[in-house]
């Protein structure tokens, strides 16, 4: 069955002829097939994703070329629900619940920032939750993916990847002349997504393109002064929040791992419902 379509390419659930298991192909879109551009990036995708094999990435298991010169790739299929499907059935998650996902998607992260190589596209829809006995959090769609290597190419200036409303400010171009983006722009919408968690709605919401620009552009930082006051580990919370969205990136968690300590600190303090919501 055909499951969506992204910026670049269509998504559908197959099964494997010969070994009967099921997999998700990813194919470019036929009217951009001849983009050089696009070509480029799915081929990004795939080198990116080989490079990572960790229990919270979702793993690629083939990726190959079509006659018509066109690419596909072969990805895992994960029985579950993305974050966003999540939020909107239950509305606000339990913070301890919420947290946990977090942490599971930082130790993703980590492994993709390890492997010399930024998202650059996180949000609720490319975190899927696992319907295991055990939920797992896995991070999907390198799609827009950025490698380290020293011969990739930067993205073209005024060319925006990614889902604004998620976007950190240097994602927007709030960058010094010679800095480009790096992890910590990851980490930043990673805590966009733990806000949206809590309170049930991102915390920046704009109209327009350019408005989602100017929230960034102003002077003063953005501090999440609005958690509920009855939220369980709140104050903490609001800590933990304030500096992961800080503008001034060197003020943020600079690692992964760094952040998921601070939310594993949290955790350790928070209620533990004897069913996670």
């Amino acid at each position: 069955e055909r499951l969506g379509a992204g910026g670049m390419g269509e998504v559908y659930k197959v099964t494997h002829t010969y070994l009967g298991a099921t997999r998700v192909i990813k194919v470019i879109r036929p009217q951009i097939s001849e983009s050089k551009d696009a070509h480029e990036r799915f081929l990004r995708e795939g080198r990116a994703a080989t490079k990572i094999q960790h229990p919270n990435v979702a793993t690629l298991h083939d990726f190959s070329a079509l006659p018509d010169g066109s690419h596909y790739m072969v990805w895992e299929y994960i029985d579950g629900e993305n974050v966003a499907q999540r939020i909107h059935a239950r509305g606000k998650l339990q913070p301890r619940y919420a947290v946990r996902l977090t942490i599971q998607a930082l130790l993703g992260l980590d492994a993709i920032h390890r492997a010399g190589v930024i998202h650059r596209d996180i949000s609720p829809e490319n975190l899927m939750i696992t319907r295991e006995e055990e939920e797992r959090v896995k991070v999907i769609d390198l799609g827009v993916a950025k490698t380290d290597d020293a011969g990739e190419q930067a993205t073209r200036v005024g060319v925006f990847v990614g889902k604004l409303r998620y976007a950190s400010p240097e994602h927007l171009g709030f960058l010094a002349e010679g800095e480009k983006i790096d992890a910590r722009a990851d980490l930043f919408s990673l805590a966009m997504v733990l806000y949206e968690m809590l309170t049930g709605r991102p915390p920046f919401e704009a109209t327009s393109p350019h408005e989602y620009v100017m929230l960034h552009s102003r002077e003063q930082q953005f501090k999440p002064l609005d958690l509920p006051a009855d939220l369980p580990g709140g104050a903490q919370l609001q800590a933990v929040l304030t500096k992961a969205l800080d503008r001034d990136r060197n003020k943020r968690y600079a690692t992964a791992r760094e952040f998921a300590a601070a939310l594993e600190e949290v955790e350790r303090s928070l209620p533990d419902p004897k069913v996670m919501q």
